[in-house]
């Protein structure tokens, strides 16, 4: 079902232990066993590590189990060997995960810092890089930019983890709907057309 050069999503817990989807190709294929390649490093992928991987065929979005047989990061990317078990099922949850926006061009000033980059995104929060101090549960103003659009409000810090000079927080929008922000608004229209994306691209490729 799955076929070299197909594209799928590992779903892998973020550090707010939310699940997101993390866009992979498939290198090679040998029954039920493949080689693929994710174009983000960093990631919490660990040999003999059990977890789901998505995909679209028959106009469908299914989800699979998986086992990791190996893990190599390169400098731009990580190498992943896995194999499936048991058969697919329809993925009908799939708008309440957190989606990998590697790629989208989005970008958030964060607190005092302008243009970070935001690497996942859901209705409610995103995760994104930054390089000054924020405390857990403290409040910060953001200001999201996406496809010429802005959308402003606040956030509350839910995790925090520093790696490789840099820090990555976990956020999730604490706007008030009658203070006439847009933050809340615009995290469930990027995270819709950031999925519609990636679906559209999956359909091509079939």
């Amino acid at each position: 079902m799955l076929k070299t050069e197909g594209v799928i999503f590992f779903n892998i817990s973020n550090i707010s232990e939310e699940r997101v989807l993390h866009r992979a190709k498939i290198l090679t294929v040998k029954e039920n066993l493949y080689a693929a390649e994710l174009e983000e490093e960093g990631l919490d992928l660990k040999d003999d590590m059990g977890l789901f991987i998505y995909f679209k065929t028959d106009r469908q979005f299914m989800r699979q189990a998986a086992r990791i047989g190996s893990v190599t990061e390169t400098e731009s990317n990580t190498l992943v060997e896995f194999e499936t078990i048991g058969e697919p099922f329809s993925a009908e949850n799939r708008q309440a995960l957190r989606i990998s926006s590697v790629g989208a061009d989005l970008r958030v000033t964060f607190g005092a810092e302008e243009y970070c980059e935001v690497v996942d995104i859901s209705a409610t929060g995103f995760a994104v890089y930054g390089s000054k101090e924020h405390a857990i549960d403290s409040r910060v103003e953001a200001t999201l930019y996406f496809e010429g659009e802005t959308f402003k409000g606040a956030v509350s810090i839910m995790a925090v983890v520093k790696r490789k000079g840099r820090i990555r927080y976990g956020v999730h929008c604490i706007d008030d709907p009658k203070a006439g922000t847009s933050l809340r608004k615009g995290l469930g229209r990027i995270t819709m057309a950031i999925q519609r994306k990636q679906l559209a691209r999956l359909a091509r490729l079939e």
